[in-house]
């Protein structure tokens, strides 16, 4: 009477890379190297994300309405930060150019937060 093997977890895989990332971050914390201690918490962050877009199952059309979720992404923080640069009390017209700036540096990171999060939890349409 054999047992026939479980098959393999991915999620398990994910397991010893996570672990070894929170030990460098934790160590980088310890031995103040903030920048390294940044370095490995932004990568704990990223390799489960990486790890379930490379792993997942594609359908049709969605990359596509990830794109669009990217350009709706993009124009939130511009339109939030031009809302916020217009309705400031006391300022002249030309004069908060720097909030304008930050929704403009801000706009491609939310734009790949929308596509990703999409691609993370998107499910087929029925």
């Amino acid at each position: 009477m054999s047992r026939e093997p479980s098959p393999l977890n991915l999620n398990a895989l994910l397991l010893v890379p996570a672990l070894v990332l929170a030990a460098g971050a934790c160590w980088a914390v310890a031995v103040r190297q903030t920048a390294l201690a940044a370095a490995a918490t932004l990568t704990l962050f990223l390799v489960p994300v990486v790890f379930r877009l490379m792993t997942r199952s594609w359908y049709r059309g969605l990359v596509i309405r990830g794109l669009g979720l990217f350009f709706l992404g993009f124009n939130v923080p511009m339109l939030i930060c031009g809302f916020f640069a217009r309705a400031s009390i006391g300022c002249e017209p030309g004069k908060c150019m720097g909030v304008v700036i930050l929704g403009a540096m801000l706009a491609p990171i939310v734009g790949l937060l929308f596509t990703v999060v999409y691609w993370l939890v998107g499910r087929p349409p029925v």
